[in-house]
């Protein structure tokens, strides 16, 4: 999908593919590339201060106004962000339909994949806690067209 054709989905349900690699090894894998791949669904083109949970959170004490961006600007809102040179999509995922896990490039369960990670890494990553919103950069975003299975997923997500 283009860039155009992603400005165009203003508040649509779109197929995401996201390729993330920022996962941090405990010392004793120091070197070790960790990433992973997931299926998901996300809105895209909408405000995050239009969210309901946003608003009720707001109404009731347990967050703060919505500010302006903690990094970049923006390159068309609320679409994309622009941050060193770099595009960034801003997407609202809906749901995950599964996730892969690479080490140094070889597909490992997910228990595996956990096993690398720092305590507070390992942590965050069982809680279950889904972002809001989220900023990927958009060479880690792939849009496959509808019908289209972009990835093979080996570990599915309860939705």
């Amino acid at each position: 999908m283009s860039v155009e054709k992603f400005m165009s989905c203003k508040g649509q349900f779109i197929a995401v593919n996201l390729l993330s690699t920022s996962a941090k090894p405990r010392a004793e894998f120091k070197g070790t590339t960790l990433s992973k791949r997931s299926r998901m669904v996300c809105r895209a083109g909408i405000d995050f201060a239009n969210q309901q949970a946003v608003k009720d959170g707001i109404a009731t004490g347990t967050r703060g106004a919505v500010g302006g961006l903690p990094w970049g600007v923006w390159d068309s809102f609320p679409y994309t962000i622009m941050h060193t040179d770099s595009l960034y999509y801003r997407l609202y995922p809906v749901s995950v339909q599964g996730v892969v896990y690479f080490a140094n490039g070889v597909e490992v369960t997910r228990e595996a994949w956990l096993g690398y990670l720092t305590p507070s890494a390992r942590k965050e990553a069982e809680s279950g806690v889904r972002p809001d919103c989220m900023t990927v950069k958009a060479c880690n975003c792939e849009f496959p067209d509808a019908g289209e299975v972009a990835v093979e997923v080996a570990y599915p997500v309860a939705v």
